[in-house]
């Protein structure tokens, strides 16, 4: 006949060390160290962001070529699908610049040439850009990633003439005032890349880079950087 207390002791041997394993666990759990990684496969994301954009006076068919930066002002959220992969729409806007661009007047029949006159000209520059995102990298400090999409842009102008009269010759005439507003519609395909690095579990700093283009070359360059939060 089995003896009873053998029996005892392998429970109560049982019973101690399940409760030793439970110990430890809730031990591990309760002092593991906290890491600067991203919150695990976040759904959303939100940015903000300040840097330069230069936009080539192709844009706005100045009267002379080359470029004009100026701030940029952007705001996105995006939503993830996968830990890599990421849709998302940003927001931005440009501060004014002014063009004095030159426009043939015609002065009087007869004349072999017109005479020009000087339009001041102060433009702004808005976007809405929907675009697709891959980032490479998970649980690691820095995640960079590349991007593309369609920036779609309102570029508004105020163009401004002040009426005055000149003379050529003999010849006195009078050029009218203008004040004219008007508003084109961009849309300029995009390539971007940048980097983004955590500071906590879901706030990060961002930069990136991102270029607009036809067929013809580059449009417009931005340079930004700024901060955002996963959740």
């Amino acid at each position: 006949m089995t003896q009873p207390f053998p029996r005892i002791l392998v429970l109560t041997g049982a019973l101690l060390a399940g409760a030793a394993t439970q110990a430890a666990a809730q031990d591990s759990g309760r002092y593991a160290p906290r890491t600067l990684v991203p919150a695990a496969f976040p759904r959303w994301d939100v940015g903000a962001s300040l840097g330069l954009l230069a936009v080539t006076t192709k844009e706005a068919d100045a009267s002379w070529h080359g470029w004009e930066q100026k701030a940029e002002f952007r705001a996105d959220v995006g939503r993830y699908w996968t830990t890599h992969l990421k849709t998302e729409v940003a927001v931005s806007a440009s501060n004014a610049w002014h063009d004095f661009d030159a426009e043939p007047f015609p002065v009087a029949p007869g004349l072999p040439l017109p005479a020009y006159t000087y339009i001041d000209s102060e433009r702004r520059l808005y976007t809405v850009a929907p675009g697709v995102t891959w980032q490479f990298f998970e649980n690691s400090f820095t995640h960079p990633y590349v991007s593309g999409g369609v920036k779609v842009g309102l570029l508004q102008e105020h163009s401004v003439r002040e009426t005055a009269t000149y003379r050529t010759g003999n010849l006195g005439y009078t050029v009218p005032g203008r004040d004219e507003r008007s508003t084109q519609v961009l849309a300029r395909p995009f390539i971007g890349g940048g980097f983004k690095s955590y500071i906590t579990r879901a706030v990060f700093v961002r930069t990136e880079a991102r270029l607009a283009f036809l067929q013809d070359g580059v449009r417009q360059v931005s340079l930004l950087a700024g901060v955002g939060t996963d959740f």
